[in-house]
């Protein structure tokens, strides 16, 4: 997908006549054409950051931290011997806390206690399913969100940048053809980027693939469709315009 503008303009290039401080100069006029070009490039995802966790509740807080603590040490252990590995599992929340505390205050209702923690799961895209069911099958009760992304994310912009430079070439040296102009040198060349992925952030860095391949549960339960991660770099070129 690409959106392309462009723009021909006359520019007068001259200093404001406060700053000059000898005798007038003369005014120089510098002709320019100005074009701009979108382009977007679209990959299958390689990398995948998996967000699952664990909630429970209990009468009393000990109670409900220590049932959290088994539940969680079962998750991990599972993944663990799935093949992967424990440098790919991050935590990224712990909660303890009263139903009272989060909902109001209840008299006639006894005290109830919750705890939850959440994991960050880093992967290779295509495993992405079968991490998702071995937790659930060991006891995970939430499962936020999967995040895309690329494993050379500065591959990817580098690509959408020559794609949008060599669109931005095309449009200047066809609308030269068709309006009877002469490029002359490039005087300005501005550029933009942006990543994202088509349901999350494209994003990603180093160490991402320290796991073998995982072994998938008998019963496969949530369905994954694999995301795509895209790049979108805009550029725009100012040439002069020759006799």
């Amino acid at each position: 997908m690409s959106r392309s503008i462009f723009v021909f303009s006359l520019l007068s290039l001259s200093l404001p006549s406060a700053v000059l401080a000898g005798p007038e100069r003369p005014v120089s006029t510098q002709k320019t054409i100005e074009v701009s070009a979108t382009e977007k490039i679209e990959v299958i995802a390689e990398v995948a950051i998996i967000k699952v966790g664990c909630q429970n509740q209990a009468a009393t807080k000990d109670a409900a931290y220590a049932d959290n603590t088994r539940l969680g040490n079962k998750i991990i252990e599972a993944l663990l011997d799935a093949g992967v590995a424990k440098e790919a599992i991050e935590t990224e929340s712990l909660n303890l806390e009263r139903e009272q505390d989060r909902y109001g205050v209840k008299p006639s209702q006894p005290l109830k206690y919750f705890a939850s923690q959440k994991w960050q799961i880093l992967a290779q895209a295509s495993e992405a399913q079968k991490i998702v069911d071995i937790a659930v099958a060991a006891g995970a009760n939430q499962i936020e969100n999967v995040e895309w992304s690329v494993k050379d994310p500065a591959q990817l912009e580098a690509k959408a940048y020559a794609a949008a430079l060599r669109r931005t070439k095309e449009l200047a040296e066809q609308t030269a053809s068709q309006t009877g102009l002469k490029l002359g040198e490039i005087i300005s060349i501005v550029n933009s980027t942006g990543s994202y992925g088509r349901f999350g952030r494209a994003g990603g860095g180093g160490g991402m693939f320290a796991m073998a391949a995982v072994a998938a549960p008998k019963i496969a339960m949530l369905k994954l469709q694999l995301g795509m991660v895209e790049h979108e770099a805009s550029v725009t070129i100012t040439y002069s315009i020759v006799p």
